[in-house]
């Protein structure tokens, strides 16, 4: 039976509640949500969010270092190590791993981002301590198998190759390199055909010894778990794993376009060109964040609510999908503008004159009144589910929002006011100075656009 337990803000318990373990308590906890964040003495940072409703839990070991920290010509290294770490200890197998984990009916895995990798685990609650034992024998005893090494990267190789296959990923593919140059982001986090043949066994461990560090890694447990137990619990089985000096990242800022720059890649078997065209954008943790996402949802975050939706789409009948957002990553990302067209010169036409609009004119009091209801009325909805709470916790970690993220943000959307909104598009928007790439049945010509300069 889980016992009962109120909730204090701010609180730390007393040492004599504590089970008899040695650990840095960091505690908060939020109205209403069962939310906790500790802290291991060797600095790994421990979340819990406690939902007792089905006897399963997810559990993510975040290492706060992802592809942006590849080398640069090696392109896939943080994936294929965050894959391996799932594959095989010094001590198991891959079989000896995938026979535990199917024997629990359980699910362990890893992946990389731009700006993390993580170690994910589910499993039902009765059988948390196996689990917990494979992701700790992982990160404290990795083995990167030449073998499994191998296979991974085909399955990597494959999946490069097939990039090209899909024309919508392709042309994201050319605008990356175009808007992030030789920086992290433009290189593409699974790696490509040329970088990962480069990959060796020893930048694996170059990488995993240099990042995946408790003082650079922070867990979160959602579902049927008790906070004091899994910190015990993690206590216990990590108390060995040592911290190290993690490098910092530092990125020179992204060039802005002087004019419209254009790369057109004709395809004349296509019945339909793809377009994605932007400019440097924003950070995760810059101070209009906020006021830039509700400005972007007003001019292109729905296809058939937004300006962009409106005019291209329901309007003009050009294209099933247009949208526009600004990416919201650690470092600077950038502005997208995409769509899909039969007719790309109406439809990038139109485009470029809801920027340019909403640049020098702004949003209105009844469109910021619509995006005030869509964020704080679909916010709760994102973590609704034991994944989405485990994706909302994970975010506010990685990026230092603060333990009150879940529950002040719709409190924090509403009180954005329409000038931040319209200054975020004076800031933000820069019309006429973008990156574009046009793949399709069309040529230069034909796109009809001024002031440009052509890229080959």
């Amino acid at each position: 039976m889980r016992h009962f337990r109120f909730q204090i803000a701010d609180c730390r318990l007393p040492a004599l509640c504590l089970l008899p373990f040695a650990f840095c308590l960091l505690t908060s906890s939020l109205s209403a949500l069962p939310l906790y964040r500790d802290s291991l003495p060797n600095g790994l940072i421990v979340l819990t969010y406690e939902d007792p409703r089905l006897p399963t839990v997810a559990v993510s070991l975040v290492c706060r270092s992802g592809a942006a920290g590849d080398p640069q010509d090696k392109a896939g290294t943080a994936a294929m190590m965050a894959d391996l770490l799932a594959r095989g200890t010094a001590a198991m197998s891959d079989d000896s791993v995938k026979s535990i984990v199917e024997f629990l009916g359980a699910r362990f895995s890893g992946d990389a981002g731009q700006d993390n990798c993580a170690l994910n685990i589910r499993t039902l609650s009765k059988d948390l301590g196996t689990a917990l034992d494979l992701m700790a024998d992982a990160v404290l005893h990795p083995a990167f198998d030449p073998k499994e090494l191998e296979l991974t990267r085909s399955r990597m190789l494959s999946n490069a190759r097939r990039v090209f296959d899909d024309p919508g990923s392709e042309v994201e593919y050319e605008f990356g390199k175009l808007l992030f140059g030789d920086r992290p982001y433009g290189r593409l986090t699974g790696g490509d055909t040329l970088s990962l043949p480069r990959i060796k066994r020893e930048d694996l461990v170059a990488f995993c010894s240099t990042y995946v560090r408790p003082n650079n890694c922070f867990v979160v447990a959602v579902g049927d778990v008790i906070r004091e137990d899994f910190v015990a619990e993690m206590e216990k089985r990590l108390a060995a794993w040592t911290p190290g000096t993690v490098p910092a990242l530092t990125v020179a800022p992204l060039a802005m376009p002087d004019r419209m720059q254009v790369k057109v890649i004709t395809r004349s078997d296509m019945n339909q060109a793809y377009v994605q065209f932007g400019h440097p954008g924003i950070r995760a943790t810059d101070p209009d964040m906020l006021a830039t996402r509700l400005m972007s949802y007003i001019l292109g975050g729905g296809a058939m609510s937004s300006r962009l939706g409106i005019s291209v789409r329901e309007k003009g009948g050009l294209a099933y999908d247009v949208r526009c957002w600004f990416d919201r990553n650690r470092l600077q990302g950038g502005f997208h503008a995409t769509v899909q067209t039969a007719d790309p010169k109406t439809a990038i036409g139109l485009m470029l004159q809801d920027i340019r609009v909403m640049h020098d004119s702004g949003a209105t009091k009844k469109e910021l009144e619509k995006a005030h209801n869509y964020y704080t009325g679909s916010f709760p909805l994102t973590y609704a589910s034991t994944y989405g709470k485990l994706g909302q916790v994970r975010t506010m970690e990685l990026h230092g929002y603060g333990m009150d993220w879940l529950s002040t943000f719709p409190d924090k959307v509403s009180a954005v006011t329409l000038d931040d909104v319209n200054q975020a598009a004076r800031d933000r928007l820069n019309p006429g100075r973008y990156w574009m790439v046009v793949l399709g049945p069309v040529t230069r010509e034909e796109l009809g656009l001024s002031d440009v300069e052509w890229i080959e």
